[in-house]
């Protein structure tokens, strides 16, 4: 069993507006049963769970996905979590973010998280489908952001240590989806109250590079990452 981190693509081929790729959702099974990434033009958020593949539209509703849909960027993994925590008070987003800052034994390397249980409130973002070759930042200023009150739901994402910027966002990135599987996104904030926290770390890491003629010809060498935390945060 794989015991790697996967990702699809480098996150700057995403940054540079390149939104198609020939990477199926039944390929990205083989690589893991827990993750999230996005789908070709950016038509919508994607979250895996128990192995389970869900889109997020625009307006935040899930849909399971057929294992024929491609995607130009995803992270998964085989989720064996070997650390477990809890939350059990109301934290504020900005404490919440302070907490899972602690939790982590070393902030330089890859590691999965799942929480699942109660939150006051989340709020998410999903982006419009947007052609190749527009920005990043031109798509999330087209956002629709939904929010929840007083949800049960899970959180799946990564966390990414700061040095590598070009292959996947830095610190957290999380998406939602509420216990039903019927509402998510991008997770912007969240207040919760009760979760449970499971962590998985990782050692090494697999990249596959895009074989689009768009890839292929391209040019990385401007300093992306301002777009990128315009884009995330």
């Amino acid at each position: 069993m794989q015991s790697s981190l996967y990702i699809s693509s480098p996150i700057n081929a995403i940054l540079e507006g390149f939104y198609r790729d020939d990477i199926t959702v039944d390929a990205l099974r083989k690589k893991g049963d827990f993750g999230i990434g996005t789908f070709n033009q950016l038509d919508g958020e994607m979250i895996a769970l128990h192995g389970s593949f869900f889109q997020l539209d625009l307006h935040g509703d899930a849909c399971p996905v057929e294992g024929d849909k491609k995607t130009p960027f995803a992270t998964m993994c085989h989720f064996k979590p070997i650390l477990e925590e809890e939350i059990t008070q109301h934290l504020t987003h900005a404490a919440f973010e302070r907490h899972l800052k602690l939790i982590l034994p070393s902030d330089n390397m890859f590691y999965a998280i799942y929480m699942t249980g109660r939150f006051k409130s989340v709020r998410t973002r999903s982006v419009p489908r947007t052609e190749n070759y527009k920005p990043l930042s031109e798509a999330t200023d087209r956002q629709k952001i939904r929010r929840f009150q007083n949800v049960e739901g899970h959180l799946v994402g990564f966390y990414t240590p700061p040095f590598v910027p070009s292959i996947n966002v830095p610190g957290y990135h999380l998406h939602f989806i509420d216990k039903e599987y019927r509402a998510g996104g991008h997770l912007l904030t969240c207040e919760p109250e009760k979760l449970d926290i499971r962590l998985q770390i990782f050692f090494s890491m697999e990249l596959t590079l895009p074989k689009t003629l768009d890839y292929l010809t391209a040019s990385f060498v401007r300093n992306a990452e301002k777009d990128l935390e315009k884009a995330e945060r």
